[in-house]
């Protein structure tokens, strides 16, 4: 398949030369892209997995309000006023 380009707003081949520039080039990204999979593939993983920030600083205040967990003075008061100021 040829690669197209534009040039003064009409669609033209690329050269020879050009599309073997480009192709080298989507390889080269190719390979980076592939090895940061292979180093940080999990991280990205992690990502999708872990459950949104504002569900698990909800679940860390909820485990806190019942005692589960050490209540920490500026972080549980500052959601405890908010709550307090917005009841449900």
């Amino acid at each position: 398949m040829t690669l197209m380009k534009i040039v003064d707003g009409q669609e033209v081949e690329c050269s020879d030369e050009e599309e073997a520039a480009i192709r080298a080039e989507w390889a080269a990204n190719d390979a980076v892209k592939a090895e940061d999979l292979k180093l940080n593939g999990y991280k990205y993983l992690r990502k999708e997995a872990y459950p949104y920030i504002g569900d698990q600083l909800d679940m860390l205040w909820h485990s806190m309000d019942v005692g589960e967990l050490p209540k920490s003075n500026d972080f549980y008061n500052a959601i405890a006023e908010v709550k307090k100021k917005f009841p449900k």
